[in-house]
């Protein structure tokens, strides 16, 4: 909590994966995947609760072995390919008005994919919502390789041309123009606006700035093994960020 206002984390972890199967459960380190975002909630000074909805048995078991809240198994129907997240959080805050009599004023997405996101992440995020005039806030991290000054579009005899200029110049990294791309980490919203605009991303959304090391997502084998590597780089007290 801070300045009055409660912050209830919720961590989606399903156990259907078609990058790699189950995921979430996968060792990362020497612990599961879910148990990385669990473990960063819980280190937060402001947030209130950490609930992991999950439609598998085994999640949950390791999920409350983790320290996190799991009042419920997700019903099959919020649980498929094509389930939206925003229909996930929706069923989590009518639960907890509902059956637990529990309301917060703001929603704290933690993705599982994005176990590199810390403690510290979430309290600096949380603090620039809550000290600004916004609504929400995401993770956001710069571009380099793919930037757009750097794109290029492909026609149908393989022929290439810029994506900003049809006339490809070679630009120095240093000139280029700082673009962001929406890294996934962390997504904070006050209740009420995202359950009325079915969204974190709006005109009053903030952007909060992950390191490129912070940014990396697991969808896959590559991933995990890439952030595998990044865990134990940093664990051997190197600053990673040199």
């Amino acid at each position: 909590m801070i300045d009055g206002k409660s912050f209830l984390a919720i961590i989606p972890a399903r156990v259907g994966s078609k990058g790699l199967k189950k995921k979430n459960l996968k060792q990362l380190c020497g612990k599961p995947l879910v148990c990385w975002s669990i473990d960063a909630g819980l280190k937060s000074k402001y947030i209130d609760e950490v609930m992991v909805s999950t439609d598998d048995h085994q999640i949950a078991k390791a999920a409350k072995i983790c320290g996190a809240k799991v009042p419920f198994i997700r019903p099959e129907f919020l649980a498929t390919d094509s389930t939206p997240t925003f229909n996930v959080i929706q069923h989590v805050v009518d639960y907890y008005k509902s059956e637990l009599k529990k309301e917060f004023d703001y929603i704290v997405l933690l993705e599982p994919t994005s176990p590199m996101r810390e403690s510290i992440d979430i309290d600096n995020s949380i603090e620039k919502l809550i000290n600004s005039n916004a609504h929400s806030i995401v993770g956001i991290s710069k571009t380099e390789s793919q930037n757009p000054s750097f794109l290029v579009l492909k026609n149908s005899q393989s022929y290439i041309s810029g994506f900003e200029n049809p006339n490809i110049e070679v630009i120095r990294r240093q000139n280029i123009k700082n673009v962001y791309f929406l890294e996934g980490s962390i997504y904070i919203s006050k209740t009420n606006i995202l359950l009325n605009k079915k969204t974190f991303y709006h005109d009053k959304t903030l952007g909060y700035e992950f390191d490129k090391y912070k940014s990396f997502e697991i969808d896959d084998i590559y991933d995990f093994v890439i952030i595998e590597a990044l865990m134990k780089y940093k664990s051997r007290k190197y600053d990673i960020q040199k």
